[in-house]
């Protein structure tokens, strides 16, 4: 099993990713403010947050995953703490996106 699908099975509930056809790895970012987030996302500029690269850190990051079916994609956003000793979470689930989000450069299939 791909280890980023075992990392989204691990917060998110099963029936809620059943809902989805296709899940995709998009990129893992430093963790910025959640309404500096929601802004980028409102605005439909995710696709250029996600490709830009970060410098290499020992810090919490943000994992962004694609979910898509016929009707619909969101985006999960799960925090993962740099300490070990910290379990993974959900930051913030975008829904009913529009954005093109496969031209990020990351981008990876998970399921």
């Amino acid at each position: 099993m791909n280890s980023w699908l075992e990392s989204l099975e691990e917060v998110v509930e099963a029936s809620f990713l059943n809902q989805f056809d296709e899940i995709y790895y998009l990129n893992s970012k430093l963790l910025v403010d959640e309404s500096k987030l929601d802004q980028i996302v409102a605005d439909q500029k995710l696709a250029e947050f996600l490709s830009k690269e970060d410098p290499e850190s020992e810090a919490d990051v943000l994992d962004f995953f694609l979910l898509v079916n016929d009707d619909t994609q969101s985006v999960v956003v799960l925090l993962s703490p740099f300490d070990l000793f910290t379990d993974e979470s959900i930051f913030k689930i975008y829904e009913n996106l529009e954005e093109d989000l496969s031209v990020v450069p990351t981008i990876e299939v998970v399921m």
